[in-house]
């Protein structure tokens, strides 16, 4: 019976390692037939390479974080060894003394499905190059698949107790802490905290021990992918709709961490912008490609429909000009710019940057003007 078990486990396994890595390329190959990519500087293998690489990226345990990016050396995807991704920085002439701007998020402010020169920080960076090229500025890009405002909150804290100032702060939320709440019919938790959940102790639980490694074989994801095939007429998982309660706690929960970021504010001296991100259900003008995504998972739209709603017509929101909601920012765009109902391509990164640097603008020329009447100290 093992030896069965054995020969199915590794047989499946050779097989999903294929249908797996067949299957990202035939996934990109819609996203190239929808037009994300046209007037970029890309031909169709190099964007297979792309989401070759996003497969290939691993995470390592870290701290308080749950996880982080292992470092990596790809070809579109550069990883440093502190986890962090790769920005390009024209205006950088000294780190120890250039102005910092630090960018928090999740895989959309990672910019998943750009090379490293067209994420969001890196088009920030080489806007805020363009308008002043004569300062010496850093760009960080902190974004990592799945975290919340929540963990990015965490990030921040880690790098002000190293004393590790930065003068200007973006938060680019939303999508995650719906995805987030929707996982785990909870607000506030980490994204995939159910994962976790499962793992807590097993080291002293053989139950555990056995329970994960039959949740998590070949066999398993054969015997249920075909259950769902059978009864549902789907290899995957139908989700629903989540209650209409859980969109305010989830906007709740989201405004209680820009409160706590702002106390960080006025206690180290960096003024922090409070991002509302765009989605596939706040598009008005969606493409053919673009409507296949909103339909493929409108299981969310209540959730960030009546979340960002609520976020809009709080108090504090209304009255504090460091939250801006840019959910509208491809209103404008003729072109698909999204390549599932979250995620966008280079030009959605470069509307964004735009749009972000619009609005920081102002008091981005005034710690400049600062920074050059005092010296800085680390």
């Amino acid at each position: 019976m093992i030896i069965l078990f054995l020969f199915l486990e590794i047989g499946l396994g050779i097989f999903y390692n294929y249908h797996d890595k067949s299957g990202i390329d035939g996934n990109t190959e819609r996203i190239i037939a929808s037009g994300l990519y046209e007037g970029d500087d890309l031909d169709n293998e190099s964007i297979k390479e792309i989401f070759r690489e996003l497969r290939q990226q691993d995470m390592k345990w870290e701290p308080y974080l749950h996880y982080r990016f292992k470092p990596m050396n790809g070809k579109h995807n550069t990883i440093y060894e502190n986890g962090l991704r790769k920005t390009v920085n024209p205006s950088l002439k000294d780190s120890a003394t250039a102005l910092k701007i630090f960018c928090f998020g999740g895989s959309t402010m990672y910019s998943s499905g750009a090379r490293d020169e067209h994420t969001i920080p890196s088009e920030l960076s080489k806007l805020i190059h363009n308008n002043f090229p004569s300062q010496n500025l850093e760009v960080t890009n902190f974004g990592c698949h799945g975290y919340t405002r929540a963990t990015e909150n965490i990030q921040l804290q880690r790098e002000l107790i190293k004393n590790n100032i930065p003068d200007i702060v973006i938060f680019y939320d939303g999508v995650n802490e719906v995805i987030s709440g929707h996982q785990n019919n909870e607000a506030g938790t980490p994204t995939n905290a159910y994962n976790r959940r499962k793992e807590f102790k097993i080291a002293h639980s053989y139950k555990k021990r056995i329970s994960l490694m039959v949740y998590s074989s070949n066999l398993h994801r054969f015997v249920t992918t075909m259950q769902r095939k059978i009864f549902t007429n789907s290899a995957y998982k139908q989700l629903t709709a989540r209650p209409d309660a859980l969109a305010t706690d989830i906007a709740e929960t989201y405004i209680g961490y820009v409160k706590i970021s702002k106390n960080l504010e006025n206690a180290y001296g960096f003024k922090a912008f409070n991002f509302m991100q765009p989605n596939i259900f706040s598009k008005k003008n969606l493409t053919e490609a673009e409507q296949g995504y909103f339909k493929s998972q409108q299981y969310y739209e209540n959730l960030y429909k009546l979340s960002y709603e609520t976020v809009r017509k709080d108090s504090l929101m209304i009255t504090d000009s460091t939250f801006v909601d840019i959910s509208d920012v491809f209103d404008n765009a003729n072109k698909t710019t999204y390549f599932d109902f979250c995620h966008t391509g280079e030009f959605g990164n470069k509307l964004v940057a735009k749009k972000m640097l619009s609005y920081i603008k102002s008091e981005l020329t005034l710690k400049m003007n600062k920074n050059e009447t005092v010296p800085k100290t680390e």
